[in-house]
């Protein structure tokens, strides 16, 4: 090994170990975790979440509120017009979202056109039940993301529908994709919360999976906030799991009408004893 070669490695390994003097909780979780970290306790934990915007931003959640900020897909306005998604993506970024999920609008155009987007994204673009053959796409959405509120962590994974017209997308049975990686995040990564962004409706007929679906035959997921109908939830739905856990659903209207807002409520060991839902309305 020639002598630069040495220097190289002893300097490096010099930088890593003062990073992790400096802060080792979050370069340690860094190594193995895309997560973002916000002020918070642990005591409750503030989620603000829309769906079907189509184009047409939310407008209550003022710049700099805490709290986690997510959509349940179909966030564009699913045309060909760049400029427009552009000032869409250019609005969520102000507006401090932290994860959104892929509906079929944002891949109304194909998989080379959100690749391309997603560059521009400040958030996570998140999903598990697709597989993509683009492989720009395939490597930049994420199955999911993990954000730090204070000392609670939640886990966020999405889900989209079955696509017609959009060629070289596999579409997995969302809600076995979905509790798979909530297991993941609840017994490996020992998340207090797992959000699933569920942009399959509310209530399908027969046999198509759908947002309650989500809900009722989970195991590992504890709120599911939906899309893909335009449904108004007026308040938030409570459900019980296969593990006879109670599940949260909500659903922000669309267009941009609302944005829902609810606080989960944890006691001193940091398990959920309780919500307060509620919605800002445009």
């Amino acid at each position: 090994m020639n002598k630069e070669r040495r220097s190289f490695l002893r300097n490096t390994s010099l930088v890593t170990g003062l990073l992790l003097l400096q802060n080792p909780l979050k370069a340690l979780t860094s190594a193995s975790e895309n997560a973002t970290y916000l002020p918070g306790n642990n005591r409750e934990l503030l989620i603000w979440h829309t769906n079907d915007l189509h184009g047409q931003p939310a407008g209550h959640r003022q710049e700099g509120e805490q709290g986690v900020f997510v959509d349940a897909g179909d966030f564009t306005c699913g045309t060909d017009n760049v400029n427009a998604c552009m000032e869409m993506i250019r609005a969520m970024n102000k507006a401090g979202y932290h994860a959104a999920t892929i509906g079929n609008r944002e891949l109304a155009n194909g998989q080379a056109a959100l690749a391309a987007l997603i560059p521009h994204m400040q958030f996570a673009l998140v999903n598990c039940n697709y597989r993509f053959t683009d492989q720009s796409l395939a490597r930049q959405v994420v199955r999911h993301k993990i954000v730090y509120a204070g000392s609670l962590k939640i886990g966020i994974t999405g889900v989209g529908p079955q696509l017609t017209g959009t060629p070289g997308v596999t579409y997995l049975p969302p809600v076995e994709a979905a509790d798979a990686v909530a297991a993941t995040l609840k017994k490996e990564h020992n998340c207090h919360v797992v959000i699933c962004l569920s942009h399959l409706g509310f209530q399908q007929p027969g046999e198509t999976a759908d947002n309650c679906d989500m809900a009722t035959k989970s195991t590992h997921i504890d709120f599911v906030i939906g899309g893909h109908q335009q449904k108004m939830i007026t308040t938030t739905a409570v459900f019980r799991n296969v593990a006879g856990n109670e599940v949260y659903l909500s659903q922000a209207g669309w267009n941009g009408m609302m944005t829902g807002k609810m606080k989960m409520l944890f006691n001193e060991h940091r398990q959920g004893c309780g919500i307060q839902p509620g919605y800002l309305m445009s």
